[in-house]
């Protein structure tokens, strides 16, 4: 019976993981200006991969394995988030204007 519940989760999860990755792929298709394909291509796809080892982990065949999988979950948490931010401020850095004009950007100051 909890092989079943398991099975169903893991499944659950998998199917949320696959429908996150394609509002990823969807976003960056409609999204106009770089600093929106930086959210895009962090939040959903973040989402995503989490799901997805979080599902796998449920099924993986030993302890070893799981704590593998979530070793990589959270690498994968600390990671992305520090490297779309260098990214954005990079970009801005470069000059590359957002797509509305009209945003105000208090943080930003000239160095």
């Amino acid at each position: 019976m909890i092989g079943v519940a398991r099975d169903v989760v893991a499944g659950f999860l998998l199917v949320a993981g696959a429908a996150l990755a394609l509002v990823a792929a969807l976003g960056m298709y409609r999204m106009r200006d770089v600093y929106a394909r930086i959210h895009v291509a962090t939040k959903p796809a973040t989402l995503s991969l989490v799901a997805t080892l979080a599902a796998a982990a449920l099924r993986a065949p030993s302890w070893s394995a799981a704590a593998l999988l979530v070793l990589a979950l959270l690498l994968q948490l600390w990671t992305t988030p520090a490297a779309s931010h260098l990214l954005g401020r990079a970009t801005r850095r470069a000059g590359v204007p957002p797509a509305v004009p009209d945003a105000v950007d208090e943080s930003w100051t000239d160095d």
